[in-house]
């Protein structure tokens, strides 16, 4: 059947049920009259029982219906409840997090201001803890080089111990031969029947000149004398030093060449008087060195006379001094003269003889240094034998032995046997008035030149170049001049043992000062200046800094600006002012300055000389 048909139908049978379903309740509305009216009942019939389930069915479809819209009604309404109380509750969280926000941020800021109140109470502790340890570190360093000053003293003060125990010895021993030979002399005396007793002593009083200490010497130490001293000037006429032969030195054997410091009072530079230097000593000026006269000088030289040979004959050779009567090496040694100590304190030389069969001295006077300290003496050794056997041998003092133990005498001791020299360069110059001129001073600048060349062939750094480690040689073929000392040398790119402020660098001083010196790596550079200094030195007669303590020369060489206008010669000037260059790596290398005019001007080398040297 088409749905609109049964629409119909549902439509019209809704509509009669809706009537007959009215029709009661108006019957008992009108039950209350009077009069009552009664409808004719009918049978039902197929149709109206149809419509009357269809009907059923309806009404309970649609209050279905209703109940779950009137259910679902009250679940939307109490949700919007729910909403509403959770909007609510929203709105108070949201103002509680906005009060609790604001809050936050007003302490914030408070701890931002007390933050920055502290960070600007830090940054001034922190000023002030900076300055404090930037004087707790310079108050460190002068403190590590009081101590590096006082190990030295202490180092100085044993040497010493160790030399007047040997003196000491020495000077026993002499009294025990004395009293065996006053006891052979006094029997002598009593076999001719002589009293002893009876045999005075005649003693013949000569006249001192030079007796400065009065009637009574025993009450006052005599003064050190200078003779044939000379007159070394400064940068201006009060600033000298005087420089000489010693005698009646505590330290010194009398003979020794000397340079004081400079004196406080030029003025007071004559025969006789009595000198002071600025660091106190006390010098008697005896007889001055007669310098030749203009037309003495003025002669020519005679033929097939060298310079050196003409300047030998007027610095004779110190006098050899006697034997003690000691020995070392086990009786291989004859020793002689005074142990005088090194330059450096660390150990001491001798003069000494080789020992014939009979024990009687034989062959030329050697010397010897001895040490305690075994490893720098063995060191020493080595670095002499790295050299002689190099393609660059220098031009180095000849060594006889080495004794890792220096004998029975000594067994504390390593000793080195060397050949003789007469004097170092230093103590040498003012017997030539001061100062290397001519074929002399390009033949110790050669001298120089070759034994550093030769270091650095075997990548060592010398450390330790400067005017003591050069002594003369006198021989018949004149004066010449050898390198010695080779104790603080050291491979390239190492660390340095030891140091001499007056042939170290600006950059090494720098670093000792900033107590760096044990990290502080050596360059060839370091002999450059070094070899600048010794170059000032021979050519002038004096140092930049003669007459400073150790400290004040280390404290001064950071700022140092090295001023050549002494030196007479203008080609070596500018040698001296390249290899004095305040930054290392504008100084020249020792190939460029073997190619210097001041060295390819000169033509008394050969070719084979410079490349080899002489020493073996």
């Amino acid at each position: 059947m088409p749905s609109g048909l049964w629409l119909l139908l549902i439509t019209t049978y809704t509509i009669i049920n809706t009537h007959s379903l009215l029709q009661p309740q108006q019957v008992q509305t009108n039950r209350g009259s009077t009069s009552r009216t009664h409808a004719p009942s009918r049978p039902p019939t197929s149709l109206s029982v149809f419509f009357a389930n269809e009907n059923d069915k309806t009404v309970s479809q649609k209050n279905n219906i209703s109940q779950k819209s009137i259910d679902s009604n009250a679940d939307l309404l109490q949700t919007l409840q729910l909403k509403d109380e959770a909007l609510g509750q929203a709105k108070k969280a949201v103002s509680s997090l906005e009060t609790a926000l604001d809050s936050a941020v007003s302490n914030l800021e408070t701890m931002q201001q007390q933050l920055q109140r502290q960070v600007k109470e830090l940054e001034g502790e922190l000023k002030t803890t900076k300055g404090e340890l930037v004087s707790s570190r310079a108050e460190l360093k002068n403190v590590q080089f009081e101590l590096s000053n006082a190990k030295d003293e202490l180092q100085n003060v044993n040497n010493e111990r160790d030399r007047l125990q040997w003196a000491l010895g020495q000077s026993r021993d002499e009294a025990r031969k004395s009293e065996e030979r006053v006891q052979q002399l006094e029997a002598y005396l009593a076999g001719m029947g002589v009293d002893a007793s009876s045999v005075q002593e005649k003693k013949v009083e000569q006249p001192n000149p030079w007796n400065i200490w009065g009637s009574n010497p025993k009450s006052l130490t005599p003064l050190p004398v200078l003779n044939d001293w000379v007159i070394i000037r400064g940068s201006s006429e009060e600033d000298i030093q005087i420089s000489g032969k010693v005698t009646n030195h505590r330290s010194i054997p009398d003979g020794d060449a000397i340079v004081t410091s400079p004196l406080t009072d030029a003025k007071l530079a004559v025969e006789k008087n009595i000198v002071k230097t600025v660091t106190g000593s006390k010098y008697k000026l005896g007889t001055p060195m007669k310098v030749p006269t203009k037309e003495s000088t003025s002669k020519p030289a005679p033929s097939g006379v060298s310079p050196s040979k003409q300047l030998a004959s007027r610095a004779s050779s110190i006098a050899l001094p006697d034997l003690t009567g000691n020995t070392i090496g086990n009786g291989r040694y004859l020793l002689a003269g005074v142990a005088t100590p090194s330059v450096n304190g660390r150990s001491f030389i001798q003069t000494a003889y080789r020992a014939s069969p009979l024990g009687k001295p034989i062959g030329e006077p050697l010397a010897i240094k001895v040490s305690s300290n075994k490893e720098a003496m063995k060191r020493e050794f080595a670095n002499y034998q790295k050299v002689a056997a190099g393609f660059k041998r220098g031009d180095f003092i000849r060594r006889v032995e080495f004794l890792p133990v220096a004998g029975q005498e000594m067994p504390d001791k390593s000793a080195l046997v060397m050949q003789r020299g007469i004097a170092d360069v230093k103590a040498f110059m003012p017997k030539l008035g001061g100062r290397l001129e001519g074929q002399m001073l390009f033949d110790c600048a050669m001298t120089g030149l070759q034994c550093v060349q030769a270091l650095h062939a075997q990548k060592l750094v010398w450390n330790d170049l400067k005017t003591e480690n050069f002594v003369v040689i006198e021989d018949a073929n004149g004066i010449s001049f050898k390198g010695i000392d080779l104790e603080s040398c050291m491979p390239v790119k190492e660390s340095p043992v030891d140091y001499t402020p007056e042939a170290c660098p600006p950059e090494f001083a720098k670093s000792f000062l900033d107590g760096e010196a044990d990290t502080f790596q050596l360059e060839y550079s370091y002999d450059v200046w070094s070899y600048g200094m010794f170059l000032y030195e021979i050519s002038t007669g004096r140092g930049f800094f003669d007459g400073y303590t150790a400290e004040k020369i280390t404290k001064m060489l950071p700022t140092f600006e090295p001023n050549v206008e002494k030196v007479p010669d203008p080609q070596l000037a500018d040698l001296i002012s390249q290899c004095l260059a305040i930054d290392p790596k504008s100084r020249l290398s020792f190939v460029r300055i073997s190619r210097h005019p001041f060295f390819a001007n000169q033509s008394s080398k050969t070719p084979f000389d410079f490349l080899f040297g002489s020493s073996i």
